[in-house]
């Protein structure tokens, strides 16, 4: 899943690597998510706030989904230093 590493194991190097990764994943998430919940609240709702909470929710759940990846990432990076 993630990127093969160009460092030669600095961990300031890996883990300024590892944020670059993670803010773009996010933002890819981010947008992925709210594209699919306006696509879903086009079709589904006909009221401005059905669609913008639809919109919403997807956008959120994009982030929730980045964090979460981001989350991992750094947990096991975390688990590497210290063995």
């Amino acid at each position: 899943m993630a990127a093969p590493s160009t460092t030669s194991g600095r961990p300031e190097l890996k883990v300024a690597e590892t944020w670059d990764m993670c803010i773009e994943n996010t933002i890819r998430k981010l947008a992925y998510g709210a594209l699919t919940g306006g696509l879903a609240a086009m079709i589904l709702f006909r009221t401005p706030a059905a669609r913008s909470a639809c919109f919403g929710i997807g956008a959120g759940i994009g982030v929730g989904m980045g964090y979460t990846d981001c989350k991992y990432t750094f947990d096991c990076i975390a688990k590497e230093q210290s063995a």
